[in-house]
C-alpha cells in the first residue's frame, strides 16, 4: 500500500527526472561525436586544399608548359577531393543529426514505458502473466 502511494506521488516526478537525464546525456554525446567528426573532417579538408595550393604553386613555377599543366591538373584533382570531403561533411552531418532525433525519441519512449505510475506494472510482469 505505502509503495504504490510513494510510486504514485514519486513516480511522474522520477520519470520527469530520467527524461531530462537522458536528454542532456543524448544532447551532450551527440556533441562529443559532432566535434570528434569535425576535427577529423577539417583535418582532411585541410590535407586536401593544401595540396592543391601546393601543386597551384608548383604549376607557377613550373620550368615548360608541359609541367604546368600537369600540376594544373594535379591541383584540380585535390580540388574536387576536398569538394568530395565537403560534401561527404554535410550528408553525415545531417546523418548525425537524423540519429540525435532517432535516439531522443527512442530515449522518450522508453522513459514513457516506465512503470512509475500506481497500479501500473512493469512490462515484463504483465508478458509473464505474474501478480505484483
Amino acid at each position: 500500500m505505502l509503495s504504490k502511494l510513494l510510486i504514485g506521488l514519486l513516480g511522474p516526478a522520477l520519470k520527469v527526472l530520467v527524461g531530462k537525464v537522458l536528454d542532456e546525456f543524448c544532447d551532450w554525446l551527440f556533441e562529443r561525436l559532432r566535434e570528434i567528426l569535425r576535427r577529423r573532417r577539417a583535418a582532411s579538408l585541410d590535407k586536401a586544399e593544401a595540396r592543391a595550393a601546393q601543386a597551384d604553386e608548383r604549376a607557377r613555377r613550373a620550368g615548360t608548359p608541359d609541367e604546368a599543366r600537369e600540376q594544373e591538373a594535379v591541383a584540380r584533382v585535390w580540388r574536387e577531393v576536398a569538394e568530395m570531403f565537403r560534401q561527404e561533411n554535410e550528408a553525415l552531418k545531417a546523418e548525425l543529426e537524423g540519429m540525435r532525433r532517432s535516439a531522443d525519441c527512442q530515449a522518450q519512449q522508453t522513459v514513457a514505458a516506465l512503470p512509475l505510475e500506481a497500479g501500473r506494472r512493469p512490462a515484463v510482469d504483465a508478458k509473464a502473466g505474474s501478480e505484483p
